[in-house]
């Protein structure tokens, strides 16, 4: 579950909220490329969706490379998003029609796990019956979210994000909610049902799945964190989710970079998005690189 956690966390904020936490250890962080053209320079910095105050501040690199940019170019700007809309959307996309239910869908013995899951965080099968299976993962996924050390109140996103309201800089969406949202619901309902019954089975291990890919972030360790998830790659369709959640995100994104590097404004840009997508090819680097471009591995 470890890369389909990495994708998913920025969309659990939004729809759960936040909750605080802490830690007693403090690391600095990783993840930071830059690429220039001419007069004009772009810092790519992969983020992690989930933090604690003892996160912050990050690695002086990574704090300099932000403190340089004219425009901040996040996944999307969750500091502008109106929350009762975008929850309202996301109700309708997560709701069966009439008189089908999740029961109707799911193994028995996959239901009746689901049950026991939900029992132990306070909750009746009864409440959530008629959600789809995306909505039902990304529910397990907050149960485990709440068990651990961590808060997407403190995500390295949102840090950045604050800032740059404070220090009033010029702020671009590299995607929007909806379009995520439009993606993550979009998948056909085998392949739905599919991850759901794989975060079922594998709900007990997501906390230590979070802790590794925290410490992998934390520690800068790319190739660990690129390499993370393997096993997943046994789910039938797994290539058909990554090449949606990673592969053509990767590319639009990088497609929007490639403007901002011919364009050659003269400015300095701080891209900061999930750290998959600058690890998992085809990435956001290799794309750039692909495109000619020399992308310098700072941290």
């Amino acid at each position: 579950m470890r890369k389909i956690l990495i994708t998913l966390i920025i969309i659990i904020t939004v729809l759960f909220g936040c909750q605080n936490s802490a830690t007693e250890e403090r690391n600095d962080g990783g993840f930071l490329w830059k690429v220039e053209n001419e007069d004009t320079t772009v810092y790519l910095q992969g983020t992690i969706h989930v933090g604690n105050e003892d996160f912050f501040p990050l690695n002086e690199q990574i704090e300099d490379a932000y403190e340089e940019s004219d425009v901040v170019l996040p996944e999307i700007n969750l500091n502008e998003l109106d929350v009762m809309e975008s929850q309202s959307l996301m109700m309708d996309l997560a709701m069966y029609e009439e008189g089908q239910t999740l029961a109707d869908d799911l193994t028995e013995d996959t239901f009746v796990a689901l049950e026991e899951i939900l029992k132990e965080n306070d909750m009746g099968i009864e409440m959530v019956q008629q959600f789809k299976p995306w909505f039902m993962e990304m529910l397990l996924m907050q149960f485990a979210l709440e068990e651990s050390e961590y808060s997407p109140e403190y995500a390295v996103d949102q840090y950045f994000l604050d800032r740059a309201d404070e220090d009033e800089k010029e702020i671009r969406e590299l995607e929007t909610y909806e379009d995520q949202l439009m993606v993550l619901s979009g998948f056909s309902e085998e392949l739905q049902l599919e991850m759901l019954e794989d975060a079922i089975l594998n709900y007990d291990e997501m906390v230590e799945d979070l802790d590794e890919i925290t410490a992998y972030w934390l520690n800068g360790a790319t190739d660990e964190l690129s390499a993370s998830g393997e096993d997943e790659e046994s789910i039938e369709g797994y290539e058909e989710y990554m090449e949606e959640m990673n592969t053509n995100r990767n590319i639009g994104m990088a497609d929007t970079i490639l403007e901002i590097l011919t364009e050659d404004s003269g400015q300095t840009y701080f891209v900061f998005v999930g750290a998959m997508h600058m690890v998992e090819d085809p990435s956001i680097v290799s794309l750039i690189e692909e495109d000619g471009y020399k992308v310098e591995h700072i941290y």
